[in-house]
């Protein structure tokens, strides 16, 4: 009854006596709250451990237990963060670690502590620069290489597999302008062996994108550019390498470059002439440009040359004639379809030495489409006169047909067929020596299986 009446005598409280109340209750409530939080600051915050400790007219606070038994041992701080007057009676605070003197803040309900602007980090020099990688072109197939007039297969005709190139790249810059590139080409020369030949070695200078300058052995002007646009290097060499008529790497003194929002592009090279393999002296030095334009995106036109004498004329062997080439490319790509065609005609490419004269032509067209994101059906199709004038019916005809997987951005795999035939005698090709021996007959060239290509 006492209970009941004292809660009905504070119902009949006026408000400002229940207003009053309300005060007290909440004074009450945030001193216990004060006081619970003192106590356990003692020890830890909101599950961090906390110690400060008043020596000296300074106060030293903690964040980890062996850096504060450290220095109750030794009374030696160590590493620590001074701040001078920023005690609650104006001591200089030394705080083990930035956590430490946040709690302590916190704790004596003082202002925020004003990090220094943290330095950036140090960028990674752009300059040198190393890279070193890789590609690799093989295939596992069936082949049957035949001389129809005598009936005898090549030796390399039967099931296996087989690298045809590997290509082991170290690329340097040592700043915006110099760098250099060592490029080695470990093949397969048809002699049941693999040969080490240096491809690329040279020292180069970028003034800007349409004008670097490149000395050493390096990319010739015309067949980088065609296997680029052609895109299928790794299963046949563009008409002009496969047949014999072009080097895809020389030495000498190489300037190329890019312009008009690379609409324009341009490579012109003075060569030693006999090809990467070869970097030996000749009595003279031969030219190789190539122009090419893209007009519209997609949409390429290339025009080439080459002159000189292949670096074959030396004092004890002088040159009769002098070799030239020309050649045309024109590239499409419209959404998932690729098609393009290389023309060339070569003038006394392997009459240098020789009183005989001969020219030879031919050209190549090709066809992709892409089937799924990953997925490219195609089809090629070559034919060349090898020697129209000194063997006007030898007859080159070649054509191969897929489909190519991108397994994954570096991998590609195609399985192909490629077929090629050549009359009327024989021709090396990228393939092996195809045709007959015997007058009148024609040697037949079939192969099947899986081409890959992968870079790392």
């Amino acid at each position: 009854m006492q209970g009941q009446r004292s809660f009905s005598a504070f119902c009949r409280k006026s408000p400002d006596d229940i207003a009053a109340w309300r005060l007290v209750l909440k004074s009450a409530i945030a001193i216990v709250a004060v006081l619970l939080f003192a106590g356990v600051a003692t020890a830890q915050v909101t599950g961090l451990y906390f110690q400060e400790v008043k020596k000296d007219g300074r106060i030293y606070v903690f964040n980890t237990s062996e850096r504060f038994k450290a220095f109750q041992t030794s009374g030696e701080m160590g590493p620590a963060i001074t701040l001078a007057g920023r005690g609650p009676d104006g001591e200089t605070v030394i705080a083990e670690n930035e956590t430490a003197l946040d709690l302590f803040l916190f704790k004596h309900d003082l202002p925020a502590y004003d990090r220094p602007t943290p330095k950036p980090a140090a960028a990674t020099p752009a300059f040198p620069k190393t890279t070193i990688g890789g590609r690799v072109y093989g295939d596992l197939s069936s082949k049957e290489n035949e001389d129809e007039g005598t009936g005898l297969k090549s030796s390399d005709s039967g099931i296996g597999t087989d690298v045809k190139r590997f290509y082991f790249i170290v690329n340097s810059a040592f700043d915006a302008t110099w760098s250099a590139k060592f490029e080695t080409d470990i093949g397969d020369v048809g002699a049941k062996r693999y040969d080490v030949f240096v491809k690329n070695a040279f020292l180069q200078a970028k003034l800007d994108d349409a004008a670097i300058f490149r000395i050493g052995a390096a990319d010739t002007p015309w067949i980088p550019f065609v296997d680029g646009l052609y895109g299928q290097r790794y299963i046949e060499n563009s008409i002009t390498d496969a047949d014999g008529f072009a080097n895809s790497a020389d030495w000498g003194v190489h300037f190329l470059g890019k312009t008009a929002d690379n609409m324009l592009s341009y490579a012109f090279a003075v060569l030693n002439g006999k090809g990467y393999s070869s970097p030996s002296r000749s009595k003279k030095v031969d030219f190789e440009g190539r122009v090419s334009l893209e007009p519209v995106r997609g949409f390429t036109l290339g025009i080439g040359g080459y002159s000189g004498k292949r670096g074959l004329e030396t004092d004890s062997a002088p040159a009769k004639h002098t070799a030239t080439r020309f050649d045309a490319l024109v590239n499409y790509i419209a959404g998932p379809v690729k098609i393009g065609g290389e023309y060339f005609t070569a003038d006394d490419w392997n009459q240098v030495t020789t009183v005989a004269e001969d020219k030879a032509a031919g050209y190549s067209g090709w066809l992709q489409v892409k089937v799924d994101r990953d997925w490219t059906l195609f089809g090629r199709y070559d034919s060349a006169n090898p020697s129209k004038d000194l063997k006007p019916a030898l007859k080159y005809d070649y054509y191969n047909l897929g489909v190519q997987w991108q397994v994954v951005k570096p991998v590609m795999a195609s399985l192909v067929y490629k077929y090629a035939e050549v009359k009327n005698g024989t021709l090396n090709t990228s393939n092996g020596t195809i045709g007959s021996t015997v007058a009148g007959a024609e040697g037949r060239y079939h192969e099947i299986g899986l081409w890959f290509s992968f870079d790392f």
